[in-house]
């Protein structure tokens, strides 16, 4: 998996591509814990290829410690598994979508 990011005002979007492997799960996490819990983030998930259900179950869960994360680009096997394992999150069908609701987020 290879992550990159940028701003737009205040979201820091992250754009994630290829497979998550095991050994990224915890690094992933701890980012999400202690640099972008408390920020606006739109995480856009075109290019994430699927990978064995327990490591992107980790990696939606380390999402959801973000409390305004914003998801785009989710693959139909991406939101069925979510579906099923019950993690609730702000999915947007393209970014463009994703910046105009932050004014719903506002703190």
């Amino acid at each position: 998996m290879q992550a990159s990011y940028y701003e737009v005002g205040d979201l820091t979007v992250v754009e994630i591509k290829g497979r998550i492997a095991p050994e990224q799960n915890k690094p992933f996490r701890d980012v999400c814990e202690k640099e972008l819990k408390n920020k606006k983030v739109v995480f856009c998930l075109n290019s994430l290829n699927f990978t064995a259900s327990a490591n992107i179950t980790t990696f939606f869960e380390s999402i959801q410690m973000i409390s305004d994360a914003r998801i785009v680009g989710l693959k139909p096997d991406f939101h069925k598994l979510l579906q099923l394992k019950g993690i609730d999150l702000n999915i947007f069908t393209n970014l463009s979508e994703a910046i105009k609701s932050s004014a719903a987020f506002v703190d």
